[in-house]
């Protein structure tokens, strides 16, 4: 049946537990003592059951979060779950061939089983957005050179919208080339978007919405965003010869070595499935970046977020050598160009979901 690894876990739940909002129930959670915090005993552990037999774990102590769903293998991390709540390992065992099973069952080329069709709708850019490469092209002709580095820059900046100067510069220091990538910057003033350099959103060739980033550090937030929930950056740019995917939080991370954003640092179901439609090796690389909570006082890191969620779809993880010195992919490649970066990424990732674990708290440790 397609809810018994959920059932199994129902079953294995503390008997002290109680009903929560929307589905969820609450008991004592059974990872802070794992997770280098004092056992709780306030119901801060929390299990929501799917219809679609699917499971989610969440500790609202030590924040561990994990869970399964039917058609996926069951994770390192929900592994430990398992574990925690008391299974040995012959019923852990017996759960990991029961995911298998139903992964083939589930299998999207099983006819029996149609495959989810992941569609987003179009949604246009701001208002009066202008194309850099438009622009780009528009002074060459005004100017009447074969290459624009050979203008004389004071003329350049007489016909230049100063924005797009401010855009261009931009984009040489961030190492991106706009040819390869399309931007646009807008006179419109909402949201700030004349102080933003627009990334379009595209899906299957047709624009479904943009991200804008801040070019100017007094604009807040950094990026505005305009698109659906759950959407992968940069999809259109995986080709069939490609190996692997590296999986980034931001876009520029993306561009910066023609991999996938997820535009923050959580990754939804959906998202899973869009990078696992590619059916190669899935390399996540988290932006290496931490802050204080204001609340706990405690030290944070969101990219930790991204690596959980590799080690639950048994996903490779790296951690480049640049990690205690560059933030991102992007940082990186700024310093070290496009090739080292990748090269770097790749030498660095691991597949070992233990060894994965183990340099997460070494490098929290450091950061």
């Amino acid at each position: 049946m397609i809810t018994t690894v959920q059932n199994e876990v129902m079953l294995m739940l503390p008997s002290k537990r109680r009903p929560s909002s929307k589905g969820w129930i609450s008991f004592d959670a059974v990872c802070c003592a794992h997770n280098g915090e004092s056992r709780d005993n306030r119901g801060r552990g929390g299990i929501n059951a799917g219809a679609d037999g699917s499971i989610s774990y969440h500790c609202f102590n030590c924040g561990y979060k994990t869970g399964y769903r039917p058609g996926r293998p069951i994770g390192y991390r929900f592994r430990k779950l398992l574990e925690w709540l008391g299974a040995d390992e012959g019923k852990i065992q017996r759960l990991i061939v029961e995911a298998m099973r139903l992964r083939d069952e589930i299998d999207p080329v099983n006819p029996t089983q149609p495959k989810k069709i992941i569609e987003f709708k179009p949604r246009p850019l701001p208002p009066l957005s202008a194309s850099i490469q438009e622009l780009t092209t528009a002074i060459r002709l005004q100017l009447d050179y074969d290459n624009l580095g050979q203008a004389n820059l004071e003329q350049i900046v007489q016909i230049a919208p100063p924005m797009f100067i401010t855009a261009v510069e931009y984009l040489y220091k961030r190492k991106i080339y706009h040819k390869r990538y399309d931007f646009y910057i807008t006179e419109d003033t909402a949201h700030n978007n004349h102080k933003r350099l627009i990334i379009p959103l595209m899906w299957k060739g047709e624009c479904v919405g943009y991200t804008a980033r801040a070019l100017d550090d007094d604009v807040k937030p950094k990026y505005y965003t305009n698109h659906e929930p759950d959407f992968v950056f940069n999809m259109d740019m995986q080709t069939q010869d490609k190996q692997f995917v590296i999986v980034t939080e931001g876009p520029f991370d993306a561009m910066s070595v023609d991999g996938v954003a997820v535009l923050g640092s959580e990754i939804s179901d959906q998202q899973t499935d869009i990078i696992d439609s590619l059916k190669r090796e899935v390399i996540v690389v988290p932006d290496f970046d931490v802050h204080v909570d204001v609340k706990s006082g405690k030290k944070k890191w969101p990219g930790r977020s991204l690596i959980d969620a590799a080690l639950d779809n048994n996903w490779s993880v790296s951690f480049p050598v640049w990690t205690e010195q560059y933030k991102d992919v992007s940082e990186a490649t700024e310093n070290f160009g496009k090739l080292f970066a990748l090269k770097s990424i790749i030498d660095a990732k691991e597949t070992s979901a233990l060894k994965i674990e183990l340099l997460t708290k070494k490098l929290y440790n450091t950061l």
